[in-house]
């Protein structure tokens, strides 16, 4: 090879190299406007968007969406694992365990509460589909995990003080009350309000925990 053949083939790999890092970035771009469509549709309530429906929410073609994906199954599943990432920063509580009971109930279902509002469209689809996808399954099981670990540390106090017999009972009560099940229950099928639903559990977990009114 001379050396001007060799120049025009280092130019002509230059030339290359835009081209194909454009490609990439419209393909990475497109497959982001099909995930951020598919997580619209489900905060809308459309519990299983069809590919049509996706494809016509994010621009891309029909034919596209399949070529960024294998199936519907494994969209739904980086649909809802970006979503949890995004929002992860909400399970998180300041100074978990401090402060009064009364403190620390508050601060746990304002957390709760939050969470619940943004999560619960993305959680209906995950249960939806957990049975018959084990890696959804999985998450839905670590993800309550996390959360009654959370809650037996923020009451570790009161439920340490309880007869010995009585603790599990408890414990386990109190994380049901405040799991986004249990918000589910009272927002979704019973109607209440958010403000109805935050009275409803900070007045039960009072009652279950507060028995010595001073340490309120």
């Amino acid at each position: 090879m001379t050396v001007a053949s060799a120049a025009d083939a280092g130019a002509d790999e230059e030339r290359l190299v835009p081209t194909v890092d454009g490609r990439r970035a419209r393909r990475d771009a497109n497959r982001e406007k099909v995930v951020d469509a598919m997580l619209d549709l489900y905060r809308e309530g459309e519990l299983a968007p069809s590919i049509s429906r996706v494809a016509d929410r994010s621009g891309v073609s029909h034919r596209s969406v399949f070529r960024y994906f294998e199936d519907l199954d494994q969209l739904c599943r980086v649909a809802i694992e970006r979503h949890a990432a995004s929002v992860a920063h909400l399970v998180e509580i300041d100074e978990l365990g401090h402060g009064t009971l009364r403190e620390r109930i508050g601060a746990l279902i304002r957390c709760r509460i939050e969470l619940y509002e943004t999560v619960a469209p993305v959680v209906r689809v995950t249960r939806m589909r957990a049975p018959l996808q084990p890696v959804l399954d999985e998450r839905l099981v670590a993800d309550r995990r996390r959360l009654d670990r959370q809650v037996a540390k923020q009451f570790a106090q009161e439920i340490d003080a309880l007869p010995a017999d009585e603790r599990m009972a408890v414990s386990r009560a109190v994380q049901v009350m405040c799991s986004l099940d249990s918000m589910e229950l009272m927002r979704h099928s019973q109607g209440l309000s958010r403000s109805e639903t935050v009275a409803a559990i900070t007045t039960a977990l009072s009652r279950i925990l507060g028995t010595d009114r001073n340490r309120m």
